[in-house]
């Protein structure tokens, strides 16, 4: 009778565990068997949206402007932009946008359909502790199914 020895890897994984492969995004991902401690990494994973933290710093570089007295209003930068009027007042509404939301937005935890699309179509609320509420539906309306 043999015997087969289980050994374990460095990252905690037997080397004779069962892999599965999935699809997610344009890559395939390799997921260890049995919830083992790197599937729940690959899950809470980070995803940086640049060109959402770009606008943001952007609306608050324009806010900036305007507050300073450089800029009299965002149609005063669109012009010396060379913008459209409409895309600098929409992005300066980023500039209103909850502390805690702008953080997780810099950190990459936005809900994943938080996008810069999402927010120029969409009208949020004023008040930060109602945004906060709205975000939180979000992640959990959009949140995958597994």
């Amino acid at each position: 009778m043999q015997e087969t020895k289980s050994s374990v890897d460095e990252f905690g994984i037997d080397r004779h565990s069962s892999l599965k492969f999935k699809q997610r995004g344009g890559r395939k991902v390799v997921i260890p068997a049995a919830a083992s401690s790197l599937e729940e990494q690959q899950t809470k994973k980070t995803s940086i949206n640049s060109p959402l933290i770009n606008a943001v710093a952007q609306a608050f570089y324009w806010a900036k402007l305007i507050d300073m007295g450089v800029a009299a209003n965002g149609s005063d930068i669109a012009q010396r932009e060379g913008l459209e009027a409409s895309t600098v007042n929409e992005r300066l509404r980023l500039s209103l946008l909850s502390p805690h939301i702008i953080e997780d937005i810099l950190n990459g935890a936005q809900p994943a359909g938080l996008t810069m699309q999402w927010l120029t179509r969409n009208s949020f609320p004023a008040n930060w502790s109602k945004q906060e509420k709205l975000f939180q539906c979000i992640q959990i309306a959009l949140k995958p199914n597994e």
